[in-house]
């Protein structure tokens, strides 16, 4: 029974890391300054002198905010990345929500059941291990500001019990995109505090890498499995 039980955590463990995107770590080639031309205040909240040296070599800067107190404490992510192309190359990528299967492991199914350039309803499929998770999302584009931002369809029967997030470009230059990330996630399970904290706090650096990856590559990037 305990083999079993740890067979389970171990597969929603992955599931979360999943949620949160895929595993590796990416180093830039190149040293870009973020304060020439000067970006908005906003672009740069929170993150202190080291974060924005780490930023501008290329590396992923994560920061992790908690809400709610005991059993109902719940963890949104945050984090910064540098991507090597411009703001409307990214925005572009990051709107083709049925791509995403092309770089997050285990993801069997991104399909768009409805859509526009405001927005669209996207179907996912997730295998692990012998779990197949099947939840749709409600993706909002804000175009004139380049943010992106999900939930749950509350329409649809759901194997999560919550998920929401966004991503928020800011031009750096004609060749450079920075983007804050946030992201809580909740599958409604009893998962042991200290695996989601692992996975979200220390897996979700490397986990960004392929996102960074495959716009970096104008999609070319492919997962491994």
């Amino acid at each position: 029974m305990r083999s079993l039980e740890k067979m389970m955590y171990a597969g929603l463990g992955v599931f979360l890391m999943v949620l949160f995107l895929s595993p590796v770590r990416v180093v830039g080639d190149e040293s870009v300054k973020l304060s020439s031309p000067p970006l908005p205040a906003k672009a740069l909240e929170g993150l202190s002198v080291t974060d924005i040296a780490s930023l501008e070599a290329g590396k992923i800067v994560v920061l992790k905010q908690d809400s709610g107190e005991g059993k109902n404490k719940k963890s949104l992510i945050m984090a910064s990345l540098l991507f090597d192309q411009p703001i409307n190359k990214v925005w572009d990528m990051l709107k083709q929500t049925d791509r995403q299967k092309e770089y997050l492991p285990h993801l069997r199914v991104a399909k768009i059941i409805q859509g526009d350039n405001n927005g669209n309803i996207t179907e996912f499929m997730l295998k692990i291990m012998f779990f197949n998770i099947r939840y749709r999302v409600d993706h909002k584009f804000d175009n004139a500001a380049y943010r992106l931002s999900w939930h749950l369809d509350p329409n649809y029967k759901n194997d999560l019990k919550e998920l929401y997030g966004y991503y928020q470009l800011y031009k750096v230059d004609d060749t450079h995109t920075l983007a804050r990330y946030g992201s809580k996630v909740d599958i409604g399970l009893l998962v042991p505090g200290f695996i989601e904290d692992a996975l979200t706090r220390k897996d979700l650096p490397t986990a960004l890498g392929n996102v960074k990856k495959w716009i970096d590559s104008g999609g070319t990037f492919r997962k491994n499995d």
